[in-house]
Formats: structure tokens, C-alpha cells, sequence
């Protein structure tokens, strides 16, 4: 479609094409916005987050004639794919401009200016808390003067250029507006994403002049003292379509719901889907509150304080992956810079992220609903691919420990994932643990340990594809119901079973196939039958490490503990709470014992 300089009336075709441009211009500048982003959190996604939210606007509308349909499905598109504080903050705008345009087949000038000065009313009604200096006052600032300076206007490209360059005024002023933008002397990084969006847009009408006025160069930012207080940045689409009151009761309740649960909190509806974005340390109990509205389409869960410890990494060395399976204290896993992968937890159609958006006694609940049992799935290709062309972007090399492959396709997803990103210059190790919970969890401590050390890549690999069949683990249950129940014992075995007050150990074989190793008939048993294992250890090689895990039983865990430390000599590597894939057919009050064998393969 040709534009003309002096155009004067813009339909649905020209929205799009402005939106298409202003995205294309932000992604050509992520990593600088990247760089500078220190508000409201420094985990330096703000040039990420909005180019993806730009993008899935652009990518999956209709392209309609209609100024106002177009500007809805910009809106739904928008809402939907959302991410972080300024992706949700700008889609909120754009579906300000949706709710303001609706009547208008096309406009001029004068209904734009009128469209975008009333969606900022729209887009504060969206925030629970305004911040000056931020992305909001830029719209706020922009869509201001458009309102009071329309009639100066004979057509759009002059509208845009004149207004862009007000915007440039208003996004350095936000150098003095917030405390952290003036100590480390940068512009707020989602308001420099703004004005590049306007910058896009002034390209369709001035093809190859340059209007940039923001270099792409930013001070050394001082952001390592930057305490992270909530941890988790929480995205959720929820259907409200048939809750019985309407959206703007709902938004409202939602609001007040999850206003004690943290900050930045943004909420807004259309069409029946509720977008959510709040920072917080209890994304379990955001979750919880958000399905008493509606069915949970989607979630995603930043953690912010690795994302900050990340960029404080200078860079380089080697990166560590695993998945939430891997059953290993949280603080060990952020002390030492290591990603997971959350599996997912179906609750009811829902599907929850393992160890983040669900906890273990939620989820123990939920296996005694008669109405379903919950499920484990594999993460979606597209988490995969996008974990790891982060780390992949921020480390010389990866190396990703996954659940054993015979329990999970986790591992051939990994795979595949991995061999979209690695170059003859720059590897990705995917390795089969064989693996799960507690014995994963040694080898991810043990890879950990090791690049703490320095060791190459090459090294870490061998030690760890080398204690692999020297690693164990013993899970013992109270009862075979869960195992039946999540399908790991066929039903009339485990009838049988029940009846008869069997209390089995089940393990994995060398192959990571699940298989039973015993079985005793009380907790006593059990404890005896496990303590016996570890002295045979002991006598054919020794322990190298070992350590427990359980659901819900500290105090079992603990006396493990005790037994173990006298027999082995040493305390456990680790003591942590399973994960919702081994809850689902262990239950409640399991106990496992995870060894790593010393000395030449144990048989």
C-alpha cells in the first residue's frame, strides 16, 4: 500500500502497518533496552518482553480495513502473548486504543488524536500502581500533546514527527524521574521501547531517512546491589468468559484478590480472557486465586532473582540446565546460577508449573480429588527453545542434565532443541541421567561443583556421564495407592498389595526404567531394609555422596539423616522436598535415599 506523506485518513490496513514497523524497530534495538532496563526490576528482559509482545500482535491478526477491528484483534492478539511489566503495559494501551476506536471505520487526525488520549484512561485503570518516569507517562505524555496540538496538524506523518519528537523530551526526562534511573544516569528502558515504536512508525512514512535520536549506548550500570525483595515476575490468561458477572467486576475483584500478594500489578480483560502480570514470592498462591475467576489458559513465571544474578555474570563459562524433576534445594540452584526447566502439573485442565505456580501440599490435595487425578507433562518445545537460546546467549557452552529418558520425552526435546542452537564454536551437552529427583539432583551438584572449580566443559561431562551408573535411588512408599492411581502399578497388583499392608522400594534400572527392589510391611521395615543397602555400599567401594528427599516428611528425612551420617561418616550432599512428577506416584510422607556408589560400578 503506498503512504503517502500527506496522508490524511488512515484505515485498519495503515494501523497495521504502523504496528508492524514500530515492532520491527524495537527488535533491531533488544539488546540495548536489554542493557539498560534497572526499573522496575534489573532482570534485563524489557527489550525481549516487548519485542515479543509486539511481534505476536503483528504475526497473527487478520489484516482488516477496519481502523477499529484492527485495533481489536492488535488488542487480542496483544493480551494474550503479553510478557513481562512493559509488554502487558503496552498491550493494555493498545486495547485502550481497541475500546476507543470500536466505532471507526477509518479515521483522520482528529479521531486519532481523540483514540489515543482516551485509551490512556483505559491503560491506568489496567495498573494498580503508577509509576512517573516509566513507560505509562511516556504514552501519557504523547497522547497528551496529541490531544492539545491535533489542529496543528494537516496530516499523519506530520502528527507522528512532530509528537515522536516530544516523546524523545518526556523519555529523557525520566533520567531524573526515578531514583535507580538517575544512579545509573540511563532512561527508563520500557519508555525508550515506546518512542522506538514511534520511531518505527515515522520509517513508513520517511523510507531510509534515519529519525533515531536514543544511541544505542548505555553506562555502566550499577545494579548489583539492587536487592530483588518479590522474586517471581507471574504472567497468567485466564477464560472468565463464563463467569457470571462481567469483566469489569471481575478485574476488579482480581485486583483486590491479589493485591496482598505483591507488586506491579497489571490486570486487564477482553473478550472474555483476563491477562495477569504481578511480581511476587508466592506464585502458587496467585494461582490459586486466579482460578476461583476462571479456567487457567496459560502461565509463565520469571524467576528475577537468577535473571539478576545472571547479569551480573560477566559472561562466558559454562551454563547449567536441568529440569524441575531434579529434586535439589532451590537456594543451592540460585547460588549457582543454574536454570530449570519446570515440568507441567494438569490440574483439572490446568497446567501448572512444577515447583513454581504449584507447590507440593497443593498438589497433594489435589490427588485426593475424586473428580481427576492430576498429571505430569513434559515442558512445551517453545519454554524449551526459549530457556535455552537465553542461556545459550550468555554462557560460552551448555550443559543440560536431563530426567532419565525413559521416563520423560524431556530429553529428546532437549535434544532437538539443542541442535537448533549449537555451532561448530559454541556446544550444548544434553545428557541422559537415567535419572530422577534426588539422584539427578547429586549429578546437577556434582556439574555445579564443578564449574565453581573451573573445570572445562569436557571434564564436567566425563565425571558426570561416569557416576551416572554408580548412582542409585531407593524411594520408599507408604503405599501402593498413589503408584496405582498415577499409573506406575497396574491396578489389580497393587489391590493385592494394598490389602496385604505392603509398604515396596521402587528404584530405577541402569536403563532408567522404573522397577521394584523390595518390599517390607511397615515404615520400620523399610528403614531397615534402606539402612542395609548403604552398609553393602559402604563395603564394596564406599559412599561418595548421597542425599534425601521426601514429600512432606522432615521429620522422617531427618532421622535418615542421623543413620546415614553414622554409617557413611559424612551428612547428606542435600535434604529436599520432591517434585510434583515423583509426588504424583509416591504420595504423601514418601522418603527416598539417593547414593552415589564409590569405587568401580556397582552391580
Amino acid at each position: 500500500m503506498e503512504h503517502r506523506m500527506d496522508l490524511q485518513h488512515a484505515n485498519g490496513l495503515d494501523v497495521f502497518n504502523w504496528f508492524a514497523s514500530g515492532a520491527r524497530e524495537v527488535a533491531s534495538h533488544i539488546r540495548y533496552l536489554n542493557l539498560i532496563n534497572v526499573f522496575p526490576v534489573a532482570d534485563g528482559d524489557t527489550g525481549t518482553n516487548m519485542a515479543t509482545t509486539m511481534r505476536a500482535m503483528v504475526e497473527r491478526p487478520q489484516h482488516s480495513q477496519s481502523f477499529g477491528q484492527m485495533l481489536m484483534d492488535l488488542s487480542q492478539s496483544g493480551l494474550e502473548s503479553a510478557r513481562g511489566n512493559s509488554g502487558i503495559i503496552f498491550a493494555s494501551y493498545v486495547s485502550g486504543l481497541a475500546q476507543e476506536g470500536k466505532p471507526y471505520e477509518h479515521v483522520g487526525v482528529r479521531e486519532f488524536a481523540r483514540v489515543a488520549f482516551g485509551a490512556v484512561r483505559h491503560l491506568y485503570g489496567a495498573v494498580e500502581q503508577p509509576q512517573e518516569g516509566t513507560l505509562m507517562s511516556i504514552i501519557r505524555d504523547w497522547a497528551a500533546f496529541l490531544h492539545q496540538n491535533v489542529e496543528r496538524f494537516a496530516g499523519f506523518a506530520e502528527m507522528f514527527a512532530t509528537a515522536y519528537r516530544e516523546a524523545l523530551v518526556s523519555l529523557e526526562k525520566t533520567k531524573t524521574q526515578l531514583a535507580v534511573l538517575r544512579k545509573n544516569n540511563v532512561v527508563d528502558s520500557g519508555a525508550a521501547g515506546f518512542v522506538r515504536f514511534l520511531e518505527g512508525i515515522n520509517r513508513v512514512f520517511a523510507e531510509g531517512r534515519d529519525t533515531a535520536a536514543i544511541p544505542d549506548e548505555a553506562p555502566p550500570l550499577t545494579v548489583a546491589d539492587e536487592e530483588v525483595t518479590l522474586r517471581y515476575c507471574i504472567e497468567a490468561l485466564v477464560d472468565i468468559s463464563a463467569h457470571p458477572s462481567g469483566e469489569d467486576v471481575v478485574t476488579a475483584a482480581v485486583k483486590q484478590a491479589l493485591h496482598p500478594l505483591g507488586d506491579s500489578q497489571i490486570v486487564n480483560a477482553r473478550n472474555g480472557r483476563l491477562k495477569v502480570h504481578i511480581h511476587t514470592n508466592t506464585p502458587e498462591l496467585v494461582m490459586e486465586r486466579l482460578a476461583r475467576f476462571g479456567t487457567l489458559l496459560t502461565q509463565k513465571a520469571d524467576d528475577m532473582a537468577l535473571q539478576s544474578r545472571l547479569r551480573q555474570w560477566t559472561g562466558g563459562g559454562i551454563g547449567l540446565v536441568t529440569d524441575s524433576i531434579a529434586d535439589i534445594p532451590d537456594a543451592f540452584l540460585l547460588d549457582n546460577r543454574v536454570s530449570v526447566l519446570p515440568m507441567g502439573v494438569l490440574v483439572q485442565g490446568a497446567a501448572y508449573l512444577d515447583k513454581t505456580t504449584i507447590r507440593l501440599m497443593q498438589l497433594f490435595r489435589e490427588m485426593d480429588n475424586p473428580d481427576g487425578y492430576p498429571t505430569s507433562s513434559q515442558p512445551e518445545p517453545a519454554r524449551i527453545q526459549a530457556l535455552l537460546t537465553e542461556r545459550f546467549v550468555q554462557f560460552d557452552s551448555l550443559i543440560v542434565l536431563s530426567v532419565a529418558d525413559k521416563l520423560s520425552g524431556t530429553y529428546q526435546a532437549l535434544v532437538q532443541a539443542a541442535r537448533k542452537l549449537e555451532t561448530p564454536q559454541k556446544r550444548i551437552t544434553v545428557i541422559d541421567t537415567r535419572l530422577n529427583s534426588g539422584a539427578q539432583g547429586l549429578l546437577v551438584k556434582l556439574a555445579a561443583d564443578m564449574v565453581a572449580q573451573g573445570r572445562t566443559h569436557d571434564e564436567i561431562v566425563e565425571a558426570v556421564q561416569a557416576r551416572i551408573p554408580r548412582t542409585r535411588i531407593f524411594v520408599c512408599l507408604n503405599t501402593l495407592a498413589y503408584a496405582v492411581r498415577g499409573g506406575r502399578v497396574p491396578n489389580t497388583v497393587g489391590k493385592v498389595g494394598m490389602a496385604l499392608g505392603m509398604r515396596p522400594i521402587m528404584t530405577l534400572d541402569k536403563t532408567g526404567h522404573g522397577a521394584a527392589f523390595g518390599v517390607a510391611f511397615s515404615q520400620a521395615g523399610l528403614t531397615r531394609k534402606i539402612m542395609r543397602l548403604v552398609r553393602r555400599a559402604m563395603a564394596r567401594g564406599g559412599v561418595e555422596a548421597y542425599s534425601i528427599v521426601h514429600g512432606d516428611n522432615l521429620p522422617l528425612a531427618t532421622q535418615y539423616q542421623e543413620q546415614l551420617t553414622r554409617i557413611t561418616g559424612k551428612p547428606p550432599a542435600f535434604i529436599s522436598e520432591i517434585s510434583a512428577a515423583v509426588a504424583l506416584h509416591a504420595g504423601p510422607g514418601t522418603v527416598a535415599v539417593c547414593i552415589t556408589e564409590g569405587g568401580a560400578q556397582s552391580a
